[in-house]
């Protein structure tokens, strides 16, 4: 059968039919903007703002949170009881979810699973259900092959039709599923749950009235709990977070991670080291899930962030909206332009277009490989502080591991 189309380029393949990118133009949540309205949402929702307003909107919600928790045990129950089907594949599979909605650092730890598992020796592919861009990927499809080349990247919302492939035409000996935690109809011999530790369980409500996709009892089938992020959070936050989960399952390994800048790119693939950005006047914007860590990233390197704008999660810009963040930059004194590795990715050919026409609108010289200001993505990697142990013991149980080569 043909599950999709190969990419000719590099080693990844996307598959047919890819999910449906959602992209809502606007400065987002805590930085209100016109048609912000997901963001303002997720701020509401999260319990990030406050007011009469917010709290109307929350209790109107409620009902209808109920409704989905119903739905929720309806559903948990049947995959219990067998009468809605789980497939077991025949080699490991690993999954990397999450319990809120927004950005917990999936795509990081993912990346950093695919190496941990590779330098060991062993064959991966990556499962993802994705957001499809104007050309039918992905942004975690395009930072992939960036990064991660010669890793198989399987992009459908059938997981299942995706593990097939895989088996097929690359014999992974493990299976990395992307967003798999509430994915029951495909076994996993590892579940492991990210948790943002700046915002670790929402408002404590289900959706649509929190954040919560399923209720905080859920997280006793994880059998990892991975917390981002570390490093901005304050200790005693932390010991709390810990603490919360611990009384939820107190069995479960709990391992620390942080989001270490490695370096600032250049669109022409430069890289200058992060220590560039301390006391520069920066303009930053991104399209996450949670894009305060990103603006508390670039603080914590010394960076004077003059402005900031968030857009949607998986946003796709477009030559206007790049033209006018680029104009907002250089209005506000900005000396440099920083955006995330994710969002670049899908920039390259709206800002070359943008400011080609913003030169010669605005008579303004350009420089730094044609950039009217110098426009950097921040790499960043994962990094475990605490726990490496208890991750190379859960991985070893369920796929023989050798040294890292």
């Amino acid at each position: 059968m043909d599950y999709g189309k190969r990419d000719t380029q590099r080693g990844p393949r996307v598959l047919k039919n890819p999910a449906r990118c959602h992209s809502f133009s606007a400065s987002g949540g805590y930085r209100p903007g016109p048609g912000g309205a997901r963001e303002l949402y997720l701020s509401i929702a999260s319990g990030r703002r406050g007011g009469a307003a917010a709290f109307v909107t929350l209790n109107a919600l409620r009902p209808a949170s109920y409704l989905y928790g119903g739905i929720l045990w309806t559903r948990g129950l049947l995959y219990r009881h067998g009468l809605l089907p789980t497939v077991r594949l025949p080699l490991p599979v690993v999954s990397v979810g999450n319990i809120t909605l927004g950005g917990t650092g999936k795509t990081p730890l993912i990346e950093f699973l695919a190496r941990f598992l590779t330098e060991r020796g062993k064959k991966v592919a990556i499962l993802s259900r994705g957001y499809a861009g104007t050309n039918g990927t992905s942004d975690e499809f395009m930072e992939f092959r960036e990064r991660l080349p010669h890793v198989p990247f399987l992009l459908g919302k059938d997981r299942l039709a995706s593990a097939r492939t895989a088996m097929e035409e690359f014999h992974p000996q493990c299976l990395l599923l992307d967003d798999g935690f509430q994915h029951w109809g495909l076994a996993r011999d590892l579940d492991i749950v990210v948790i943002d530790t700046l915002s670790p369980f929402g408002s404590g409500h289900l959706l649509p009235a929190g954040t919560l996709r399923e209720p905080l009892s859920s997280l006793k089938r994880a059998g990892l709990f991975v917390l981002s992020r570390t490093n901005l959070c304050p200790p005693e936050r932390l010991q709390d977070i810990k603490g919360h989960l611990l009384r939820l399952s107190s069995s479960t390994p709990i391992i620390e991670t942080v989001h270490h800048p490695l370096y600032l790119e250049a669109m022409n693939g430069n890289r200058v080291e992060v220590s560039y950005l301390n006391g520069k006047k920066t303009f930053a914007f991104c399209g996450l899930g949670n894009p305060i860590s990103f603006e508390k990233t670039l603080q914590s390197l010394g960076a004077n962030v003059v402005g900031f704008k968030s857009f949607s999660d998986h946003h796709h810009y477009t030559p206007e909206e790049c033209k006018k963040l680029t104009s907002e930059a250089i209005g506000l004194g900005a000396e440099a332009i920083v955006t995330t590795c994710k969002d670049r990715v899908k920039l390259v050919g709206a800002y070359s277009r943008a400011l080609g026409r913003f030169a010669v609108a605005n008579n303004t010289p350009l420089q730094d490989n044609d950039w009217p200001l110098p426009f950097f993505a921040l790499r960043i990697e994962m990094r475990i502080t605490r726990g490496q142990e208890a991750l190379a013991s859960a991985l070893s149980r369920i796929l023989p591991l050798s040294r890292p080569s």
